[in-house]
């Protein structure tokens, strides 16, 4: 099982941040698996299938803070 995702330049890892460009919400990665990533903000949980993750990030709709 994979722990990470790769977007060049950036490694995504559980411990992540990222921030929704249109939001402006920062989220948590909470967990990676094969197929899903999760992710808080507030008390609020996101379940993401992990394509459609590395894909927002690679076009810009994710973008990574730490």
């Amino acid at each position: 099982m994979a722990q990470a995702i790769e977007v060049a330049p950036h490694v995504i890892t559980e411990g992540s941040t990222i921030r929704h460009s249109t939001l402006c919400t920062e989220q948590t990665v909470v967990e990676i698996e094969d197929g899903t990533v999760r992710t808080t903000y507030d008390d609020e949980e996101f379940v993401y299938p992990r394509e459609q993750l590395a894909l927002d990030l690679s076009v810009g709709r994710f973008e990574v803070v730490s």
